[in-house]
């Protein structure tokens, strides 16, 4: 028991990292405004002993994305943009924009990208032309890594089945 633990502390701390890409996505052309996927994205749904980090690039420079819970797309897809203008916060930002805070993580920069921190719920993916830019195409590819490591209570109970398999060893 003692070498399985070990095993699974150190396969949890290199962790395993798979790749993917989306092409040929629509791109909206109306600025600053977020259209979300029907889709939702894949969940987390091993949290507690998985941790799975995304890094979600793309290739324009004209193309922001953003990762949104269910309520706050469902509130977007809501909104009809009326006279130009869409519903204004407290706080001066746009709702349902890049601006708006609301969102799980955001990202302009398509050659950085967006961090995201996979949890358990459901998530969609969004897309917008940044403000003032001008439309470089119609379509986006989207490249993404995810690297799956052991999260906290992993370690911790790997390290109780190590220290219970050392000392059935002892008694022996």
């Amino acid at each position: 028991m003692a070498i399985i633990a070990l095993l699974i502390m150190i396969f949890g701390s290199i962790g395993y990292t798979f790749e993917g890409e989306v092409e040929d996505i629509p791109t909206p052309n109306i600025d600053g405004f977020v259209f979300f996927s029907d889709e939702a994205l894949p969940g987390n749904p091993v949290g507690l002993f998985v941790s799975a980090d995304t890094t979600i690039t793309w290739d324009r420079d004209d193309i922001f994305l953003v990762i949104a819970d269910e309520s706050k797309k469902n509130q977007c897809d809501g909104i009809r943009a009326g006279q130009g203008g869409f519903l204004q916060t407290e706080s001066g930002s746009q709702t349902c924009q890049y601006g708006d805070n609301g969102y799980e993580a955001t990202a302009t920069d398509g050659t950085t990208g967006a961090e995201w921190h996979v949890t358990s719920g459901t998530f969609y993916a969004g897309i917008g032309t940044q403000s003032g830019a001008l439309p470089a195409g119609t379509e986006v590819n989207i490249d993404y890594q995810v690297k799956l490591t052991a999260s906290f209570p992993t370690y911790l109970f790997s390290f109780l089945i190590g220290i219970g398999g050392l000392g059935l060893s002892r008694m022996n």
